[in-house]
């Protein structure tokens, strides 16, 4: 299976994160082909990523979708890992085989811009009789292709595109979201970094300190 990282300008780290993600793929994950990066091409990438140029040009929740939309039509297969840059492994797995989670029901009211979002996402699953999980967890959701594009009326809107497609596509695990201040276990076999944590970087290049197949 493909997997599908976008990244765009914000690093914090001269994209360490994405450096550290990548070989925790390396080391725990069991069945990779393809990987496919989006957007900033940091320094450290070599010729085995498949590498697409889109710059960021909208709201968030636009990017994410152009990004992704431009993968399915450069060839990305049709089942796809989809990645984030902050996303890092730390148990084996396999992609056919991770399960899409979810951490609770979309919120009623919101406490901040990204909720609200979330929220707009409600409204259109409430209007076609679906459950409205929150699927915004910090891990990895494998993603078809074809049941992407099949929502493309909604793309770039200000919704979730990740909460709309769980919901019609996903049957989902409940578990408490992965992104903390610490690095622990977790059921989703992933952890997530707050972006300013200088000391989890240095942790994390401990835990990870063998390059990947996909660095110079």
């Amino acid at each position: 299976m493909d997997i599908l990282y976008y990244v765009g300008g914000g690093s914090h780290h001269n994209n360490r994160e994405l450096l550290y993600s990548l070989r925790s793929l390396e080391k725990h994950c069991k069945d990779v082909d393809n990987v496919w990066v989006v957007g900033n091409r940091p320094f450290f990438l070599n010729d085995k990523v498949k590498y697409l140029w889109v710059g960021d040009k909208g709201k968030w929740y636009q990017n994410a979708v152009t990004k992704t939309v431009a993968a399915i039509e450069a060839g990305i297969s049709k089942k796809f890992l989809l990645m984030n840059d902050d996303f890092y492994m730390l148990e084996d797995f396999t992609c056919e085989d991770y399960p899409a989670y979810y951490r609770g029901e979309i919120p009623e009211v919101p406490s901040n811009p990204y909720q609200q979002v979330v929220i707009n996402t409600k409204a259109i699953l409430d209007e076609k009789g679906l459950t409205h999980h929150h699927y915004g967890v910090h891990c990895p959701i494998v993603i078809d292709a074809d049941k992407y594009m099949s929502l493309k009326e909604y793309f770039g809107q200000p919704i979730s595109i990740r909460c709309l497609y769980g919901n019609h596509f996903c049957d989902g695990v409940r578990v408490k979201d992965t992104k903390t201040s610490t690095i622990k276990p977790s059921p989703t076999k992933c952890y997530s970094s707050k972006p300013w944590a200088q000391d989890i970087m240095n942790q994390l290049g401990r835990m990870f300190p063998e390059p990947s197949r996909w660095e110079k």
